[in-house]
């Protein structure tokens, strides 16, 4: 048909339907309903790439990033996701931890990156010139949230990684040379299932678990509280002030946790990792971010700037080879990532010595492939403000809440360097853009 013939049957076509009968043409299907649009997700007040805060590290502001998906071979089915061979891979999570450890510290071998990572928290937090010493306790702080079955727990729900904990404490014995039983594995909130705990057991006995229901004849120890040793910079935080003895008696602290969403917090990294330190945990004042506008008191600030927490940390460290939308999902149903990997895991470690500096990164990873977490109401957005604690941390010395940050009686420096990636695709902070400031994201090649 010409175009001028389509023209000419589409008047005529046009003409008919004007003359039918008022009760015919009220029959005629109506148009559809235009479908509401989806509010846009929460984006930062920042916006991209303005960094905040004085960056920590051998490298200010260094997060590694490596990426291996044959770490990750399950297929979802076969299983669960934390199974040797299966699920995990061992040797594949081994060469992820050592080449991080090597590109956080700029050193060609593991254990000269080991004593590189001593040196450095020595000389910033004890004014001493020396690695690690003997006689100094480590305590590595694990995050088994979803143990909610007990030692034998096996649901599908994200938990610390049996083989990252097993490859960690096999770097603290084999590369830096700490003695197994100066070693404390602890989750005094929640239990260590058998499938945490029995690998790292089998391959170090000497190591201690601490954990809520040890009692010593079931290879944990009982967790012991010694009372106000943690202080916050507001009368009522509504978080606890007892912490673990383990943790009193420690030298050294490596937080390892996990890269997951929350629904009150907005993201659960290493920051919220120590809400299964303390012995009061508050989920509805202060650390609940959709309903708090920026410059809020947090009392997360006040846990990583203490003497005893963030002050002990030698290591942070986001196992993200299981990274899922939120803290209660099922890493089958919620643990793919469509939008940044095509639908894959997200099979990664990351590691700083910046504890705002990795969060900040962690939260963008969140909020680029879940930015409505588990929420069904897209109004409602559980990430809205998750980087409060950031801002009021990298600024802690003049926070936009204007509060006296002083956990320890010492008002706070600047805690770490904070900003947001330039975009999803290229994922670049300011020191990848060539800057002298802000965070770098190094991506680490997995061979």
């Amino acid at each position: 048909m010409s175009t001028r013939s389509y023209a000419l049957a589409r008047i005529l076509a046009l003409l008919a339907g004007a003359l039918l009968p008022a009760g015919l043409a009220a029959a005629q299907p109506a148009a559809a309903a235009a479908t509401p649009a989806a509010p846009p997700p929460w984006a930062p007040s920042d916006g991209p790439n303005h960094p905040m805060g004085v960056g920590r590290g051998i490298f200010p502001g260094r997060v590694t990033w490596i990426r291996d998906t044959s770490a990750t071979p399950w297929d979802g089915k076969t299983g669960n996701w934390w199974d040797e061979g299966t699920g995990i891979r061992q040797p594949a999570v081994d060469n992820m931890l050592s080449r991080s450890l090597r590109a956080l510290s700029g050193k060609a071998e593991d254990r000269a990156a080991w004593e590189a990572l001593f040196q450095y928290f020595n000389q910033q937090q004890r004014q001493l010139k020396a690695g690690y010493r003997s006689g100094e306790k480590v305590a590595v702080k694990i995050n088994c949230n979803n143990a909610y079955g007990g030692y034998g727990d096996v649901d599908g729900q994200i938990d610390q990684s049996p083989q990252v904990l097993l490859g960690l404490v096999g770097q603290l014995v084999n590369a830096a040379g700490v003695p197994q039983e100066m070693i404390t594995v602890y989750e005094a909130a929640r239990v260590v299932p058998d499938r945490v705990y029995l690998p790292t057991h089998t391959a170090f006995p000497r190591v201690r678990f601490v954990d809520s229901q040890g009692n010593g004849a079931n290879g944990r120890y009982p967790v012991e509280y010694v009372e106000e040793m943690l202080n916050y910079s507001m009368p009522d935080p509504k978080v606890g002030r007892d912490l673990p003895r383990c943790v009193v008696e420690a030298t050294y602290l490596v937080n390892l946790t996990l890269v997951k969403g929350h629904p009150t917090t907005g993201v659960s990294l290493t920051a919220k990792n120590h809400y299964g330190t303390v012995d009061v945990r508050d989920h509805e004042v202060y650390v609940n971010a959709h309903s708090h506008p920026m410059g809020t008191y947090h009392p997360f600030v006040d846990m990583i700037g203490s003497r005893e927490l963030g002050g002990k940390t030698l290591l942070f460290i986001l196992d993200g080879l299981y990274g899922v939308r939120d803290v209660n999902d099922n890493v089958a149903d919620y643990g793919h990532w469509n939008k940044l990997f095509h639908g894959e895991w997200l099979s990664s470690v990351f590691m700083s010595l910046d504890p705002i500096a990795i969060d900040s990164v962690g939260l963008d990873f969140l909020r680029a492939e879940f930015p409505y977490g588990r929420s069904t109401d897209l109004n409602f957005q559980p990430m809205r403000n998750a980087d409060n604690y950031l801002h009021e941390a990298a600024l802690a010395d003049h926070p936009p809440s204007g509060v006296r940050y002083a956990p320890d009686g010492v008002p706070l420096k600047s805690l770490g360097v904070h900003e947001h990636w330039n975009n999803e695709v290229d994922r670049e902070y300011s020191r990848n853009l060539g800057r002298d400031e802000g965070i770098e994201l190094r991506v680490v090649p997995p061979n």
